[in-house]
Protein backbone atom coordinates (compact mmCIF):
# COMPACT_ATOMS: atom_id res chain seq x y z
CA UNK A 1 0.00 0.00 0.00
CA UNK A 2 2.78 2.56 0.75
CA UNK A 3 4.34 2.27 -2.71
CA UNK A 4 1.00 2.61 -4.59
CA UNK A 5 0.91 6.19 -2.49
CA UNK A 6 4.37 6.74 -3.27
CA UNK A 7 3.49 6.32 -7.32
CA UNK A 8 0.49 8.42 -7.19
CA UNK A 9 2.74 11.07 -5.12
CA UNK A 10 5.42 11.13 -7.23
CA UNK A 11 2.55 10.76 -10.72
CA UNK A 12 1.13 13.93 -9.26
CA UNK A 13 4.18 16.35 -8.81
CA UNK A 14 5.30 14.62 -12.40
CA UNK A 15 2.08 16.39 -13.81
CA UNK A 16 2.28 19.32 -11.98
CA UNK A 17 5.68 19.97 -12.31
CA UNK A 18 4.60 19.41 -16.58
CA UNK A 19 1.84 21.69 -16.51
CA UNK A 20 4.11 24.51 -14.94
CA UNK A 21 6.91 24.52 -17.10
CA UNK A 22 4.34 24.08 -20.52
CA UNK A 23 1.63 26.34 -19.57
CA UNK A 24 3.06 29.26 -21.07
CA UNK A 25 2.24 28.31 -24.08
CA UNK A 26 -1.21 27.28 -23.44
CA UNK A 27 -1.41 30.96 -21.76
CA UNK A 28 0.12 33.11 -24.57
CA UNK A 29 -2.51 35.53 -25.28
CA UNK A 30 -2.46 36.71 -29.14
CA UNK A 31 -1.50 40.49 -29.73
CA UNK A 32 -1.12 42.96 -32.26
CA UNK A 33 1.31 45.57 -32.28
CA UNK A 34 2.41 48.36 -34.99
CA UNK A 35 5.82 48.98 -35.32
CA UNK A 36 8.57 49.37 -37.73
CA UNK A 37 10.86 46.63 -38.97
CA UNK A 38 14.96 47.35 -38.54
CA UNK A 39 17.79 46.32 -40.13
CA UNK A 40 18.39 44.11 -37.46
CA UNK A 41 15.67 42.05 -37.99
CA UNK A 42 13.45 43.55 -34.95
CA UNK A 43 9.87 45.25 -34.55
CA UNK A 44 10.12 48.38 -32.67
CA UNK A 45 6.72 49.07 -31.41
CA UNK A 46 5.88 51.74 -28.73
CA UNK A 47 9.62 51.88 -27.26
CA UNK A 48 9.45 48.29 -27.30
CA UNK A 49 11.85 45.70 -29.27
CA UNK A 50 10.34 42.32 -30.24
CA UNK A 51 12.68 39.95 -31.78
CA UNK A 52 10.95 38.19 -34.42
CA UNK A 53 10.90 34.31 -33.51
CA UNK A 54 12.17 31.79 -36.38
CA UNK A 55 9.33 30.86 -38.39
CA UNK A 56 8.54 31.20 -42.28
CA UNK A 57 5.92 34.15 -41.95
CA UNK A 58 8.51 35.55 -39.62
CA UNK A 59 11.66 35.43 -41.82
CA UNK A 60 9.77 36.72 -44.86
CA UNK A 61 8.53 40.14 -42.42
CA UNK A 62 11.94 40.66 -41.25
CA UNK A 63 13.77 39.85 -44.61
CA UNK A 64 11.19 41.63 -47.02
CA UNK A 65 9.87 44.65 -45.27
CA UNK A 66 12.99 46.40 -43.45
CA UNK A 67 11.84 49.57 -42.16
CA UNK A 68 8.38 49.07 -43.15
CA UNK A 69 5.43 49.76 -41.25
CA UNK A 70 3.90 46.75 -39.85
CA UNK A 71 0.75 45.31 -38.21
CA UNK A 72 1.54 42.66 -36.32
CA UNK A 73 -0.32 39.79 -34.60
CA UNK A 74 0.98 36.87 -32.99
CA UNK A 75 2.07 35.37 -29.61
CA UNK A 76 4.70 36.95 -27.51
CA UNK A 77 7.30 35.47 -24.89
CA UNK A 78 9.61 36.75 -22.69
CA UNK A 79 13.23 35.29 -22.59
CA UNK A 80 16.21 36.71 -20.30
CA UNK A 81 13.88 40.33 -20.22
CA UNK A 82 13.95 40.07 -23.97
CA UNK A 83 9.97 39.78 -25.85
CA UNK A 84 10.27 37.00 -28.84
CA UNK A 85 6.83 37.55 -31.02
CA UNK A 86 5.87 34.82 -32.99
CA UNK A 87 4.37 35.81 -35.89
CA UNK A 88 0.57 34.74 -37.14
CA UNK A 89 0.22 37.07 -39.39
CA UNK A 90 1.14 40.48 -40.81
CA UNK A 91 0.10 43.71 -43.35
CA UNK A 92 1.87 46.73 -43.90
CA UNK A 93 0.82 50.25 -42.38
CA UNK A 94 0.49 52.93 -44.99
CA UNK A 95 1.65 56.24 -43.01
Amino acid sequence: MEARNKILTFGILFFTAAFLVYSYVVFAAEITIVGEVNDTFQIVANNTIYEVAETPMGDDLVKNYIAEKVQVTGTVQEKDEMKIITVKSFKIVSE
